[in-house]
């Protein structure tokens, strides 16, 4: 909206004829809206504008412009210049960081031509006290968000302890031991005072009465906090910027140690003194200590501080991943490049679609922005490092970025998976265990009545605790699905859709051929929705990329033993299945969904789809490591693979199929986007035949399976938290 008024100002000021140059200095254009666009091309036509990426070259029209900035991802990546590191913890990302430099510096690498991007903003500060210990100058300039500094907790823990005064008209104990063990507090105001040992000591109540905060703070600068009528909209104001003013005297005292404190303050200082002035100015307006801790928080995650350190000075450069630099580097380090962080999660937009098209406002500004100041990155950098926590917890999802899917769509990429955690054991807490009571146990027995999927079992192998809060507690998953997930969801619809029509027949290439013309068309509908206008961009240009070279790649891979003589049967897709399994005086109803069950060249095939890259060409299973496969995360696919046999020889298409033995493979993708068939060879080196008889599904396999879900079960054993 705004371009849209600069534009009818800008025609109206063209038109005056005036003796003019206008010039325009502008930063990547590629995420330019529709607007902005017009408004540059009448720049152009009047004036001069430059991009100041290409050295003072002035632009002679947008076309120019796209063509000087047209940067190949393809290319950075054949040249084998991005490489992808994943750690299980967040704070294992510095250890990484820190080896990279070491490892480039004794290369004799120039460290200012290295450049260190931290996705998440809390990991800034380790990071640069890291890099300083090898001995290596470090040149930092980044946006910080407020709510990142230590002393935004000291307002947080007082406006807490306010609220509850207003609500319950006395002070909770665990409030003001809170406010008066922060660490600023402790420093600058109590220092000898003894009344937090005081109250520490006393544990008779769960309040504490003024009198006695009087008593030890009356001549103490703290007390103006403790004695606010927080009744009174006027006293809250002018007491907390008191209090402000009595704080930054403290600062003042070492400005060099504290300087992001006091950047901190001075801003919190004017936003209060803004909202005295609005108070003086609405004597109808009813606001309190809740509302005041409301706009606390939105300046507290709104507003940044440009830190910036060692200006002037050369060495090694910290900066944002938004910000702009004008130099290139050899090597560019980029941290917690997860999705949610790069980029940042944003609230949908609140205008209708309809509106947004209208206007030309574009949705997906916040995703086009960030990607494309990524292959800015990439087009100023020879090798990037991009690492990434892989375990979900409070801070993000652990998944990849969806940048780096893109990238792996492109060209094969290598990544290092980071299995050993580089803490010492002595400091790892202890886990939390989680004893089977009797309630437990019937949560289990109803569970196992419902049904057991393999990736219940899955789930209980990877994060025991997470499938008590799931399983047991019932509490609900807040995470957002992720890409990967989103993505296997819709393919599998599509398959389904595609090939149900031609269950029981064999296929043929007229078949085919209608599966090639409707599969665009389908996935489409499936994505958006029948009554929707599909738009093919932002998210859905991703998804819809991956999930058409996926259903293509997959018609291709049919096609291809179709042509060669092969005869394809379709006996199921998406078959859900269940078997009652009896483990000592329990019946456990074993469940899942098999992807697909045909018959080739006369051979029953058990398949499942697999969306993720296939770097191995087979899977064997021995007699040493079956064991392995129904405890270990890593044999999850087999595992799943295993159990899909089972119900396979208790169906009754089993004994229809007049008992013949399956064969079980992986449907997954190569680096190439080419369809593979993993074949899981069960124990292959004893016998060349894969078949697999119930007989001896009976003896060598299901002992075992049976073996972990009596575990699962078993009262006697806890469930204890996994510790990566």
């Amino acid at each position: 909206m705004l371009f849209k008024t600069a534009i009818y100002r800008l025609d109206s000021f063209l038109h005056k004829k005036i003796n003019f140059k206008i010039i325009l200095l502008i930063i990547d254009h590629v995420v330019f809206n529709e607007c902005e666009k017009i408004f540059i091309q009448k720049i152009i036509q009047k004036g001069l504008v430059y991009d100041l990426y290409e050295k003072n070259i002035p632009i002679s029209s947008l076309k120019s412009l796209n063509e000087n900035q047209i940067f190949n991802s393809k290319t950075f990546l054949q040249k084998n210049c991005f490489k992808i590191v994943s750690v299980s913890k967040e704070i294992e990302q510095i250890r990484i960081v820190k080896n990279i430099i070491d490892k480039l510096i004794k290369k004799n690498k120039n460290p200012e031509k290295i450049l260190l991007i931290p996705g998440e903003k809390n990991l800034t500060f380790p990071l640069a006290d890291a890099i300083k210990k090898l001995g290596v100058n470090i040149s930092l300039n980044i946006n910080y968000s407020l709510n990142n500094i230590p002393i935004y907790y000291t307002f947080y823990s007082i406006f807490q302890l306010l609220i509850k005064k207003n609500q319950l008209k006395k002070f909770l104990k665990r409030d003001v031991i809170k406010v008066l063990s922060n660490g600023y507090i402790q420093k600058f105001f109590l220092k000898k005072n003894s009344i937090l040992k005081k109250l520490n000591q006393e544990n008779d109540s769960d309040f504490v009465c003024e009198n006695v905060i009087k008593k030890y703070l009356y001549r103490n600068d703290l007390w103006m906090i403790f004695q606010i009528q927080t009744h009174d909209i006027k006293i809250i104001i002018v007491s907390i910027i008191s209090f402000i003013k009595k704080f930054k005297k403290f600062l003042f005292s070492n400005k060099k140690k504290h300087f992001l404190e006091l950047k901190f303050i001075y801003k919190l200082e004017i936003y209060i003194k803004k909202l005295r002035i609005i108070v003086r100015k609405n004597k109808n307006l009813f606001i309190g200590i809740n509302d005041i801790y409301n706009i606390y928080e939105e300046f507290t995650h709104t507003e940044n501080i440009r830190y910036i350190y060692n200006k002037y000075k050369r060495g090694l450069y910290i900066t944002g991943f938004i910000d702009v630099f004008f130099k290139n580097f050899d090597y560019v380090i980029i941290t917690s490049f997860n999705e949610g962080v790069i980029p940042p999660n944003h609230k949908n937009s609140f205008i209708p679609f309809s509106i947004c098209k209208k206007l030309q406002i574009n949705n997906n500004f916040n995703e086009n922005f960030y990607f494309h100041h990524f292959t800015r990155i990439m087009k100023f950098s020879k090798k990037i490092y991009a690492i990434y926590k892989n375990q979900q917890d409070e801070i993000n999802s652990g998944e990849k970025s969806r940048f780096i899917h893109r990238m792996e769509i492109n060209s094969k990429i290598s990544e290092e998976r980071i299995k050993k955690p580089f803490f010492p054991i002595n400091l790892k807490r202890q886990p939390i265990i989680i004893n089977k009571t009797k309630s437990i146990i019937q949560c289990l027995d109803k569970l196992i009545n419902k049904g057991l999927s393999p990736s219940s079992i899955h789930l209980y192998n990877d994060n025991p605790l997470l499938f008590y809060y799931k399983k047991i507690l019932k509490l609900n998953d807040t995470e957002k699905t992720s890409h990967k997930k989103k993505i296997g969801k819709i393919i599998h619809q599509i398959l389904k859709i595609l090939y149900d029509p031609v269950k029981e027949n064999s296929m043929t290439l007229d078949c085919i051929y209608n599966m090639k013309k409707n599969y665009k068309s389908i996935i489409k509908k499936i994505m958006i929705g029948k009554d929707e206008i599909f738009e093919i961009e932002g998210n859905n240009m991703f998804f819809y990329h991956i999930i058409k070279n996926y259903i293509k790649n997959f018609i291709s891979w049919d096609e291809k033993f179709i042509k060669n003589g092969h005869k394809i049967v379709i006996k199921e897709i998406e078959r859900k299945a269940s078997a009652i399994l009896k483990i000592g005086s329990k019946k456990v109803n074993l469940h899942g969904i098999i992807d697909r069950i045909d018959e080739y060249d006369g051979i029953t095939r058990i398949l499942d789809y697999k969306i993720g890259f296939s770097k191995i060409k087979k899977i064997n299973i021995s007699s040493k490591n079956i064991k392995n496969i129904f405890y270990d995360t890593n044999y999850t696919n087999t595992m799943q693979l295993l159990i899909y046999v089972y119900l396979w020889f208790k169906s009754s298409r089993f004994k229809e199929s007049q008992k013949k033995t399956p064969v079980i493979g992986i449907v997954s993708p190569e680096m190439n986007g080419n369809i593979l068939q993993i074949p899981v060879n069960i124990f292959r080196f004893q016998n060349e035949n894969t078949n697999i008889t119930y007989a001896d599904y009976q003896i060598k396999i299901l002992p075992f399976l049976i073996q972990r879900i009596y575990d699962i079960l078993n009262p006697n054993i806890p469930i204890i938290e996994k510790i990566y």
